[in-house]
């Protein structure tokens, strides 16, 4: 049974991460970090926004989740170190992975049998 929560545990560490940036990056000025704000912001919508979905419950959901928790992590890592410079990449796969989630979450197109 513990395999099939790992999507939403994953999803719970990504929705942290995001949390923890937001924070932390919300007296921010500089350009790059006004703008990885928003990245994390957008993401945190879509992560709560999916959270409830049944596909998170399921062993398919584990992938994407721990691409986004990868992902957020990595631009954590990046704005803690102040690696401005590498920040656009980082939040470009946030982005994708971000996206890859809510696209598979919707599930248009599956059955359940």
């Amino acid at each position: 049974m513990a395999a099939v929560t790992k999507g939403l545990e994953n999803l719970q560490e990504a929705i942290s991460t995001c949390e923890q940036l937001d924070a932390s990056l919300s007296a921010a000025t500089d350009a790059e970090a006004v703008k990885a704000q928003s990245v994390v912001q957008e993401s945190l919508t879509a992560f709560n926004d999916v959270s409830d979905k049944f596909f998170l419950k399921t062993m398919m959901s584990v992938p994407p989740t721990k691409a986004c928790r990868v992902e957020a992590a990595a631009v954590a890592s990046l704005i803690s170190e102040q690696k401005w410079d590498s920040l656009p990449g980082a939040l470009e796969k946030l982005q994708k992975a971000t996206k890859t989630l809510v696209t598979k979450a919707k599930m248009d197109g599956t059955t359940i049998t």
